[in-house]
């Protein structure tokens, strides 16, 4: 397990990297698969937690603008995706990595943060540096010039990640990021995660317990599409404790919070 490195990242204020859903709803083939009216996320770790087929991939993707949204809108600080223009310069501000990458394994970790800085137009004179600054931030020096066809699962995560950071964006949109690594790997990439979201909102779909209890400072759970619990892992517990609570959703969002990440460890 490598040692983790002092990062190079400069913390953004929190204004800016506040992410504001309103009114946001995803329908697809007459079917509502997103329906959040009002939610808000600050900078630091947010899990965000649900059963398969609750619709937190969706909601990632729309948070990443990759499925478009049949109402509402997304702002990250005041920078709104309800124009066109604020869209883009929305998009600018986010690294988004989906749960399943699909990049050419004969790319060099060099080479792939290279190829990211070129699609995120880093400006030529000022590329080596962002994938020097990269490589730096998540420890990936020593095997920069290695095929990332060729590295261990958590390297080559650690590696995905790199390329989703080399512009620096303000909110960072992760799928499963430590799901199908190694014990080991996945305390280290913890530990890189943890340490570049310093300024930055982070949104992390997990189905792991520990990434709950270890990484977040919130936890967002989705049931159907919508939010059935918003808060510290803490008041989750404290919600699962108290006597009488026989809401649904509150029934619901403690179920699939904590009960189904813990079954992991099973």
């Amino acid at each position: 397990m490598s040692e983790t490195p002092h990062t190079g990242h400069q913390p953004c204020g929190r204004k800016a990297a506040r992410l504001r859903v309103r009114d946001l709803s995803i329908r697809i083939n007459g079917s509502t698969i997103v329906d959040i009216n009002d939610l808000e996320l600050h900078p630091g770790i947010t899990a965000l937690t649900g059963a398969n087929g609750a619709g937190k991939s969706t909601f990632l993707k729309a948070l990443a603008t990759l499925v478009p949204a049949t109402t509402g809108a997304i702002s990250l600080g005041e920078t709104s995706t309800a124009t066109r223009k604020g869209a883009a310069a929305y998009r600018s501000e986010i690294g988004y990595l989906p749960q399943a990458v699909d990049f050419p394994g004969h790319f060099t970790v060099r080479e792939a943060l290279t190829y990211s800085a070129w699609l995120r137009a880093i400006a030529a004179k000022k590329r080596n540096e962002a994938v020097g600054r990269t490589l730096a931030d998540l420890n990936l020096e020593g095997i920069a010039d290695r095929q990332l066809k060729h590295l261990s699962g958590g390297n080559r995560q650690r590696a995905h990640i790199a390329q989703v950071l080399v512009h620096e964006p303000q909110l960072l949109l992760l799928d499963e990021p430590t799901t199908g690594i190694d014990s080991e790997h996945r305390l280290d990439l913890r530990a890189h995660l943890e340490r570049i979201s310093a300024g930055r909102t982070v949104v992390i779909s997990t189905h792991l317990t520990e990434d709950i209890e270890l990484l977040a400072q919130h936890v967002l759970t989705i049931n159907d599409g919508t939010v059935t619990f918003h808060g510290t892992p803490q008041e989750l517990i404290d919600l699962g404790s108290t006597p009488g609570t026989d809401a649904p959703h509150t029934a619901r969002a403690i179920e699939l919070g904590l009960n189904a990440a813990r079954s992991s460890r099973t």
